[in-house]
């Protein structure tokens, strides 16, 4: 099956899923500091609020695909899917993201 970047069916390994994450946010960033500049330096009126709102659309966007990525992580690991509800917990997110990013693969 081939593997696509918005599906949550499959399996990934450590470094995939590692680079895939850094990469969602590093969209996130950047996508918002080109809007909150594009939108402070508009010469139509103050648009300025677009630049943020823009931002969040792009991290719900961007957190739904990373919670994807992190279930098929998951199954590679062999834990179970509802380990995706600690993305809710402040604290305790940083820590699943961390394991799930060192944590070796299960095997067959």
């Amino acid at each position: 099956m081939k593997d696509t970047f918005i599906s949550s069916e499959g399996r990934i390994g450590r470094f995939v899923f590692t680079l895939r994450i850094v990469l969602l946010v590093l969209l996130t960033l950047g996508v918002t500091k080109v809007a909150i500049d594009y939108f402070n330096h508009w010469h139509h009126g103050n648009y300025s609020p677009l630049g943020a709102f823009f931002g969040i659309v792009i991290a719900l966007i961007c957190s739904m695909v990373g919670l994807m990525q992190l279930l098929k992580r998951l199954r590679d690991m062999g834990r179970p899917a509802y380990w995706t509800l600690f993305m809710l917990v402040p604290g305790a997110n940083l820590l699943v993201l961390l394991y799930a990013a060192v944590a070796p693969s299960k095997s067959n």
